[in-house]
């Protein structure tokens, strides 16, 4: 491993790719167990049953309206800190493909790619590596207040 490195880049769909830092992953999950929730958002659709806990299952790419891929078969499981209360919390980020570890500089900032409004309310900032913009995920606001808004 690359002592640099500072984020991991996931591919959400295909040739798309969103990052986090990579302080922030707990565990990669093959084969995801997930059980649906009914009337549920598509991009939250389902709950991950990660060491005897159900944390939300997310996949970006319906939330950006992008088609999801065909079959998850990885789970991201990632922790963050709520900033209401600074308390623990995890969620699971649906995977299309193994992530990667990258080193990010401030020298790559760039802004966020215009496809979607939902980056702005998801993203720290943004990321240029080769033609391809990368959001930085803001897991509190993906994880807490955006799904608060659906309960």
């Amino acid at each position: 491993m690359n002592t640099r490195d500072n984020a991991v880049l996931f591919e959400f769909s295909s040739g798309r790719h969103a990052a986090i830092g990579l302080h922030e992953v707990a565990e990669l999950i093959l084969s995801p167990s997930l059980v649906s929730v009914p009337l549920a958002p598509d991009y939250c659709h389902s709950l991950c049953i990660w060491q005897g806990r159900a944390i939300p299952f997310v996949e970006l790419a319906p939330l950006i309206g992008q088609r999801s891929p065909e079959i998850v078969r990885l789970a991201l499981v990632v922790t963050y800190f709520t900033r209401s209360n600074g308390e623990q919390r995890w969620g699971a980020l649906g995977l299309s493909a193994y992530f990667r570890m990258v080193n990010v500089s401030d020298d790559a900032a760039c802004l966020l790619p215009q496809d979607s409004l939902a980056w702005a309310s998801i993203a720290h900032s943004c990321f240029q590596l080769a033609n391809e913009k990368v959001p930085i995920l803001n897991l509190d606001a993906l994880f807490e207040q955006r799904l608060e808004l659906i309960s």
